[in-house]
């Protein structure tokens, strides 16, 4: 049986590839706001001591 390419399953697979382009590029403004954030340098061993601390202070 061939695949045939219907209408709902064309509307399926454009809505799909635009939800999934949006997620991308959501996450991809995410990684680089974050990394101008931090200024794109690693955490010393004090700063990441002090946002674990931070990080399980808020959870309890």
């Amino acid at each position: 049986m061939p695949f045939q390419l219907d209408a709902p399953t064309l509307s399926l697979l454009v809505f799909g590839s635009v939800f999934a382009g949006l997620q991308v590029w959501w996450i991809g403004a995410l990684v680089v706001r974050n990394n101008r954030r931090r200024g794109e340098r690693p955490l010393t061993t004090q700063q990441f001591r002090r946002d674990l601390e931070r990080i399980f202070r808020q959870e309890s």
